[in-house]
């Protein structure tokens, strides 16, 4: 009995112990959850603010906010390392919210920039085309001009005495 109570203690001493080892290392995981969706959400928004840029956009504003996210998330991966484990989910879920809101900005930036690119495209094509024509018939109603009077002058130009 004696025996037992004293087996029995050391099993409770034995998972009081393994649940403390273990409660840091599920917590670790979450931060490191967090950490991992800031940077891919991140990455996700940097890419879609280069397909912004190239479409035309201006990214300046959205280039600020991702290094707002970008040191946030810096800062997070920081107190993850230095064992500070108390700022790393906020500090990550507020580089993650960033991240994710100039995603979205960024995709609506590049919608926009290429209806803009598009639309600036056929002003210059319906621009070209009317001024081509325009010049054409200038020229027409010029040359009609000029072959008129050289017309007019040509019975006058006969040679004479042969």
């Amino acid at each position: 009995m004696k025996k037992r109570k004293i087996a029995l203690i050391f099993v409770m001493l034995a998972i009081v112990a393994l649940s403390s080892m273990c409660l840091p290392l599920a917590k670790a995981s979450a931060e490191t959850e967090s950490i991992t969706a800031a940077n891919s959400s991140i990455n996700n928004a940097f890419g879609n603010v280069l397909a912004a840029q190239k479409a035309g956009g201006n990214v300046t504003q959205l280039l600020a906010q991702m290094n707002i996210a970008g040191s946030l998330l810096t800062q997070a991966i920081s107190s993850y390392n230095a064992g500070n484990l108390a700022n790393v989910t906020l500090e990550a879920d507020n580089a993650h919210s960033i991240a994710e809101q100039v995603n979205s900005n960024a995709i609506t930036l590049k919608n926009e920039s290429e209806i803009a690119s598009r639309n600036n495209l056929l002003i210059y094509l319906i621009f070209s085309i009317s001024c081509s024509l325009i010049l054409t018939a200038v020229l027409m109603l010029f040359w009609r001009h000029i072959k008129h009077s050289y017309v007019k002058k040509l019975p006058g130009l006969r040679p004479k005495g042969v």
